[in-house]
């Protein structure tokens, strides 16, 4: 027998003919006449191993996707193991390793740079190709040098004993909570009578970036009015990483992402789609198991799926014509056509709903959890046991 699809591959054709009377059988032959051919059973059963294939393909997806995603496509995951490589979340992880300059995963090289500030001017160009990761440019320590504040009610009261507020006796005779509350204080004081340090990054012209840096870089006072030179800081650095090679460069884009990928597989030979690897689960080649590849197990269940198939093709194609009722002379023959089709229905569902509460029972999730908790009744019964007695 032929099957398009090669789903037969390994049934010899003996058990191709023991499998088509069996089901010819179950259908009433040879007591009753089943009209069905042998090219329209083995249509069945290639159906019901197309099915089961789908089934686990799916289970495989569920499972299996995550190593899959980003291998070249035209591997044929079919009936595969697939290591456990944790590509899918090293993938997440390298976009932050980029910008932090950290963790195995990065790619790129974070580098700093800096501007000189002038006073009274708030924007500032950043060169093109530039993709700035952080802007050093922070609210000033509200602890200062000696962790007080001049300007403290508590501080007058001990220079009224002596003691200057700048001076090393009082730095340690002040505990460190009043250090850390007074730096609170004058924080809040900065938020809500001032303003604390941000800045804005624009698009400037030709790829550049304009960063814009609150409040406004003032003058120093011992320059007077008339000088352009900053107070404190006069110096903001940033961290960047070039975009040269990286995502914003088109030889290293999703497009292109694998170089040696030249395959077209639209409909117009002149339009690319993807770049030859794996990056749904449509795309990551699963193809149907062949009757040789399944086991006693599985070939048991395509064996009654296909049986299930075969009475809803007689029930509903052949039997179902001139709804059900058979003309005959002075006579009208009523023909089982419901029967066959609602026990094939029902069959068919049972024998799905079974498939998927056994693949749910079997995710490598629930198989994990089903060791742990046998190696942890194993470590419970051994603890039960008597200790041995060490002898010196």
């Amino acid at each position: 027998m032929f099957c398009a699809n090669g789903c037969l591959t390994g049934m010899s054709a003996d058990q191709q003919s023991f499998l088509i009377d069996r089901i010819r059988r179950k259908a009433g032959a040879p007591v009753m006449q089943v009209e069905l051919r042998d090219e329209q059973i083995i249509e069945c059963i290639c159906e019901a191993i197309e099915e089961y294939s789908s089934y686990v393909n799916n289970w495989v997806l569920r499972n299996r996707l995550g190593e899959m995603l980003g291998l070249p496509s035209e591997i044929d995951f079919t009936l595969k193991y697939v290591s456990n490589s944790l590509y899918f979340e090293r993938s997440f992880s390298q976009a932050f390793a980029n910008q932090q300059g950290i963790g195995v995963n990065g790619t790129v090289e974070v580098k700093l740079d800096s501007i000189m500030l002038s006073g009274g001017v708030q924007e500032y160009t950043v060169p093109a190709g530039r993709e700035i990761n952080e802007v050093l440019w922070y609210t000033p320590n509200f602890i200062n040098l000696y962790g007080l504040d001049p300007f403290s009610q508590q501080n007058f009261e001990f220079t009224e004993f002596g003691a200057s507020f700048a001076g090393e006796a009082l730095y340690g005779m002040m505990p460190v909570f009043d250090t850390i509350l007074t730096a609170q204080a004058a924080s809040m004081r900065n938020r809500v009578r001032g303003a604390e340090y941000s800045y804005i990054i624009k698009p400037g012209p030709l790829g550049t970036k304009i960063l814009k840096l609150l409040p406004v870089p003032t003058v120093s006072s011992s320059q007077g009015n008339t000088s352009n030179v900053v107070g404190t800081p006069g110096t903001v650095f940033y961290n960047y990483t070039d975009r040269v090679g990286y995502y914003g460069n088109s030889s290293f884009s999703g497009f292109n992402a694998n170089p040696g990928f030249t395959g077209f597989t639209g409909s117009n030979s002149a339009t690319t789609q993807g770049n030859g690897l794996v990056s749904t689960f449509a795309d990551a080649q699963l193809n149907y198991i062949s009757f040789a590849q399944l086991n006693s197990v599985a070939q048991t269940w395509v064996k009654k799926f296909a049986q299930a198939l075969a009475l809803e093709l007689l029930g509903k194609g052949i039997r179902g014509k001139f709804n059900g009722k058979l003309p005959i002379a002075g006579a009208e023959l009523e023909l089982n056509k419901d029967d066959l089709i609602n026990t094939a229905r029902e069959d068919k569902k049972i024998l799905k709903d079974e498939l998927t509460a056994q693949l749910e029972l079997l995710s490598y999730k629930n198989i994990m959890e089903e060791r742990a908790a046998i190696q942890e009744a194993v470590n419970k019964n051994l603890g039960y046991g008597p200790m041995g007695i060490e002898i010196f």
